[in-house]
């Protein structure tokens, strides 16, 4: 059996590509960033063998068909700046859920809004995904505007059980997406 192609992303100022070992140090960092961690819903990591655990954990994941991680990079900058996933539904093939972290010193450029277009793009158009969710804290304003801006409607609240956080749960129709996208003003 052959394996399958990792789907390498592009757009104006980012390429989203498969994690390599050498994005550690910058997972690591960015892991390691209390307040992003938090905003994330992620664990603040104890030492750098964590890195290789995401590491391998990504790799598995896309081998095993669970998820597709894609690492960003954006032109002139050494380190990934981030990460968006697809993580795939167990019981509806053509659900995924939307996770995205980008490094603090890259917030604020339209950089998150980018990559997730790009990735919502490859997963209603590529994959033929019916929905996509996300969920977020109620505290990641950029999040929850990201999310906005793509059309996502709110569905529940809940309080996340691993650190008590306010967060919400939102969807994505394909139809919704294509809609936004064929306005004038659809980014």
């Amino acid at each position: 059996m052959e394996a399958v192609r990792f789907p390498k992303l592009t757009t104006p100022r980012l390429v989203l590509r498969a994690p390599s070992e050498r994005d550690i140090p910058a997972w690591f960092a960015r892991a390691t960033d209390v307040e992003s961690a938090s905003l994330a819903g992620d664990p603040v990591p104890d030492d750098m063998s964590a890195g290789a655990r995401w590491f391998a954990r990504s790799r598995r994941r896309f081998a095993d068909g669970e998820a597709i991680q894609w690492s960003m990079d954006q032109a002139g900058v050494s380190d990934a700046i981030g990460t968006i996933t697809l993580s795939f539904s167990a019981t509806d093939a053509k659900v995924a859920a939307l996770g995205f972290v980008l490094a603090r010193a890259h917030w604020g450029r339209g950089l998150g809004s980018e990559a997730v277009c790009e990735v919502l793009r490859y997963a209603f158009e590529t994959l033929a995904l019916e929905q996509v969710t996300a969920e977020a804290v109620v505290r990641n304003l950029a999040s929850l505007r990201i999310l906005a801006k793509f059309g996502f409607k709110h569905t529940e609240n809940f309080i996340d059980a691993s650190d008590g956080e306010r967060c919400e749960r939102f969807a994505l129709d394909r139809d919704a997406f294509e809609n936004l996208r064929a306005r004038p003003s659809g980014r």
